[in-house]
């Protein structure tokens, strides 16, 4: 039996127009911005122990604005107008161009590749740098063929390829693998990523051991930049980059700007290590030297002290590293006093040679950026005696190893 068009229709509307509504709920709906901020510095130090800096009831950002926006922007998915935040330190509704849907995966692995890089990584940890050469250009060529020339093991072979080529003292070979890596990580991970930042510092330690100084400072001045893009500039790396920048800047003869990023990198140091620290000592040293080039030799008299007084409390007297110091500033006061006594009698005294002898030479300058940067200084001693050695249980695994890798793969083409 066929019911009327009006009951019919009614029975539709009663399914469909049934609308459940839930009941707001009552802490939410109450809540505000600020018992927001409250609620999220409780939960901050009863879980870690931590105080969230508040100013006017809102937490502020550590980080500033652009470093936290990025951070909030690639987490989320968000892409923003690109304008100066400067000014106003917001984000409206306008600004907000598009959304991206952030997805987790893994990147696929070559299984004999990544075998290959691991026992080369072993090797060079143990000082054998022409298998280390051999294995991770083996490595790198299986990569070539499975990724192509784009991938983040690409890039991280490179890497590698340029450490063996500057121990070996090729820095030729080792700017033209540091290229290469650079434009991998670039294209790979983005410009902004850390990796990235860490290809333009040893790309610009390389170009400097070849007297390349401007592009140098240039590279520096980016990898700078970009740290503070990242992370702000309140972060540690920030103090080894400016001593970079310092160092390079005494090649170049430009003293008084090399003091200005060193003692930046002190007054970093002294927030993150304190003032006994032996970081600061060296930033202390460094930073006397740069005064001791501009003939400021009362004011390096001080750091120079500073550093002294730390040296000998951490090594004691008869180690090296005090004593050195201690002729420096010895040498510092014996300026300082010709100076000044020039001053009192200009008319009847020549003016003294203001030159320190221990101002650093372009090859010291050399060897303190590699240590700054945790590399060895170059050109490395390797004797050809050492890659001859007798070997060890392990590496004789480990030859066992490529052995086998290089076994499957001859099966794998069969």
């Amino acid at each position: 039996m066929d019911l009327p068009m009006d009951t019919q229709n009614k029975k539709k509307k009663n399914k469909k127009g049934k609308v459940y509504v839930r009941e707001p709920s009552s802490t939410w709906s109450s809540s505000t911005s600020r018992s927001i901020h409250n609620s999220i510095c409780e939960i901050a130090m009863n879980k870690f122990g931590y105080s969230l800096p508040t100013k006017d009831g809102r937490i502020t950002m550590p980080l500033g604005f652009i470093p936290m926006t990025r951070l909030i922007c690639r987490a989320v998915g968000i892409q923003l107008v690109l304008r100066d935040y400067t000014d106003n330190q917001h984000f409206t509704e306008s600004d907000v161009m598009n959304l991206f849907p952030i997805v987790k995966h893994s990147n696929p692995r070559a299984k004999d590749a990544s075998k290959l890089k691991e026992l080369a990584e072993d090797r060079l940890s143990n000082g054998y740098l022409a298998e280390s050469h051999e294995l991770i250009t083996e490595a790198l060529n299986t990569m070539l063929q499975v990724y192509g020339p784009l991938h983040s093991d690409i890039e991280s072979s490179h890497k590698h390829l340029a450490h063996i080529s500057y121990l070996f003292g090729r820095i030729g070979q080792a700017v033209s693998h540091q290229k290469q890596g650079l434009l991998a990580s670039e294209r790979v991970l983005g410009v902004d990523h850390y990796e990235t930042i860490y290809c333009y510092v040893y790309l610009a330690l390389f170009a400097h051991n070849l007297a390349q100084s401007t592009v140098a400072l240039r590279l520096m001045y980016r990898a700078k930049f970009l740290l503070q893009l990242i992370f702000g500039p309140d972060h540690l790396e920030q103090a080894a980059f400016d001593i970079n920048i310092g160092l390079m800047l005494q090649t170049k003869g430009d003293a008084k700007n090399s003091q200005k990023f060193l003692e930046s990198a002190l007054k970093l140091h002294k927030k993150f290590h304190g003032t006994g620290s032996v970081q600061v000592a060296m930033c202390n040293i460094l930073v006397a030297r740069a005064l001791a080039a501009n003939a400021d030799f009362r004011e390096a008299m001080k750091y120079q002290k500073h550093a002294l007084d730390v040296y000998t409390e951490k090594y004691g007297e008869e180690d090296k590293r005090t004593k050195d110091c201690e002729a420096f500033y010895s040498k510092l006061t014996q300026k300082a006093v010709e100076l000044q006594k020039w001053l009192q009698n200009k008319e009847k005294l020549a003016l003294p040679n203001m030159t320190v002898s221990e101002v650093l030479p372009d090859s010291t300058i050399s060897e303190m950026l590699a240590t700054v940067n945790g590399i060895p200084a170059t050109p490395a001693k390797v004797k050809p005696s050492d890659t001859e050695a007798k070997k060890t249980d392990q590496e004789k695994k480990a030859d066992e190893k490529i052995e086998e890798i290089k076994n499957q793969e001859v099966l794998d083409l069969d």
